[in-house]
């Protein structure tokens, strides 16, 4: 799996300065965290009938499936959009229409590695594709993050309350405090971003001091540009919610709006578990708790987060692979394959 993330020492363009090289994905961190997930997954594989969910699965609408899992993964496109806007303010080198690309591979990456590792190294690919300094384009990430995450957690929490408004059970109580520990730290870096922006100390150095500046120049998008970055965060949530309700009723079930909103933003909220890469083990875990709660029988709710899991992470881990081994006929720069202009032209990252 390893040589999805490198490439060959003769693709390498050594860069003129030491931040811009490629982030260290692959190491113990990693390995440690695919072994914690493989336990994970094995147990909760361990626990189960293969034969019966399969048995289950082989009688759902494999046209709502279908339709559902294209919303799903017609949210790339949208997200790509989304932070091309954010980043509308800065030069951008390449084709505009390549985000959308970036931001699936990316995502692919972060299925594989732990603790949102995939954000420091979509910032690599803006550089390497779009000649944005890595700083400013991880000012925009977490930006984006901290907007996904209180939508999230708003959306979570309204849900939530709606069903439970007497007593939460303990897995949406503690999936609730871990989204606003998320949305209250991203919102976090970003205000002492914007202080130090404000009053650097002339003791910092001058690369530091550069790098704060980037990031605080990618984090805060145009204001012209806000308006569209909502509506584009609406479009990605609404497709989610689309994506879990074409699934439920390919299994015949009938959720209300409530029910789709709480299906989709608990699980989202346990994917952020830094331990496992895309929270792995802990999605499905969620996932068959929220069906349990709102009344699923546990033969269907374990067959639904199964095909769940399986169109929603493991299919794009098979969509990413072959992204990777096409990337030349696609144009996407994955690694240290960017043309050697960028590090000339673009200077620090």
């Amino acid at each position: 799996m390893s040589k999805i993330l490198q490439v060959d020492k003769q693709q390498n363009i050594a860069s003129p300065i030491n931040e811009g090289s490629p982030p260290r994905l692959w190491g113990w961190h990693t390995f440690l965290s695919l072994g914690i997930t493989i336990l994970i997954l094995g147990a909760l594989l361990a626990m189960v009938d293969p034969g019966k969910i399969w048995d289950v699965v082989k009688t759902c609408d494999k046209k709502l499936v279908f339709l559902g899992a294209l919303a799903h993964y017609l949210t790339y496109p949208v997200r790509g959009l989304r932070w091309r806007r954010c980043l509308a303010h800065l030069p951008i080198r390449g084709r505009k229409t390549m985000f959308a690309l970036v931001v699936f591979f990316y995502n692919f990456v972060d299925n594989l590695v732990p603790a949102k590792l995939g954000d420091v190294y979509a910032a690599h690919m803006a550089r390497i594709n779009f000649g944005i300094r890595r700083s400013a384009a991880m000012g925009s990430i977490v930006f984006l993050r901290m907007l996904d995450a209180w939508t999230i957690l708003f959306l979570a929490g309204l849900a939530s309350w709606v069903l439970f408004s007497t007593h939460l059970p303990g897995a949406v109580f503690w999936a609730l405090i871990a989204g606003g520990i998320i949305a209250l730290g991203a919102t976090l870096i970003m205000l002492c971003f914007f202080l130090l922006q404000r009053s650097l100390p002339r003791w910092l150095p001058a690369k530091l001091r550069r790098i704060i500046e980037a990031f605080h120049t990618g984090m805060w998008p145009r204001p012209i540009q806000l308006l569209p970055v909502l509506g584009l965060t609406v479009v990605i949530w609404a497709l989610e919610i689309v994506w879990i309700f074409f699934l439920a009723h390919a299994f015949n079930l009938k959720p209300s709006l409530v029910d789709g909103v709480f299906l989709t933003m608990i699980p989202l909220l346990a994917s952020a578990f830094p331990f496992t890469p895309s929270g792995a083990g802990a999605v499905e875990v969620t996932l068959f708790s929220c069906l349990r709660v709102i009344g699923v029988p546990a033969p269907l709710a374990i067959s639904l987060t199964a095909l769940n899991r399986v169109i929603d992470y493991w299919l794009h881990i098979g969509l990413g692979m072959v992204t990777w081994v096409f990337r030349h006929r696609l144009g996407l720069r994955t690694w240290r394959e960017a043309p050697h202009r960028i590090g000339r032209q673009e200077g620090h990252s």
